[in-house]
């Protein structure tokens, strides 16, 4: 069964949200949403709270880590670098998730992750 769908402009409204300091379980009841919702959506347009941490472009320590009892690999530079450049010959998640040996949804949130780095990085 497909999840409810929002519009342009209610996902721009729970992004100011997070912007003013909500949290997702505040947004998600607002908009009658799981918080996974309301992460995502903030996620994909690069919404965070005031004052959060500053992105790193690569989390020092092991490649592999446990998060939540399952293992994670974290991407490398080269990694990211291969994203970019599939990403910019228009290859679609799925393919560029193939290509690298990653899930597409892997492949999608990393992408919005790096477009966040680079609109700081912009801003600065």
């Amino acid at each position: 069964m497909p999840g409810r769908r929002f519009t342009p402009e209610q996902h721009e409204q729970m992004a100011e949200m997070r912007e003013k300091g909500r949290t997702y379980g505040q947004i998600a009841l607002a908009f009658g949403c799981s918080e996974s919702t309301a992460y995502w959506t903030c996620l994909r347009l690069g919404a965070d709270r005031p004052g959060s941490r500053p992105l790193q472009s690569h989390a020092a320590g092991p490649e592999v880590v446990l998060r939540n009892g399952r293992p994670v690999r974290r991407y490398s530079a080269e990694e990211d670098a291969q994203l970019l450049a599939l990403a910019e010959e228009g290859r679609g998640d799925s393919e560029i998730g193939h290509i690298i040996g990653r899930r597409p949804n892997s492949v999608r949130a990393r992408l919005a992750t790096l477009a966040r780095h680079e609109a700081r990085s912009e801003a600065a």
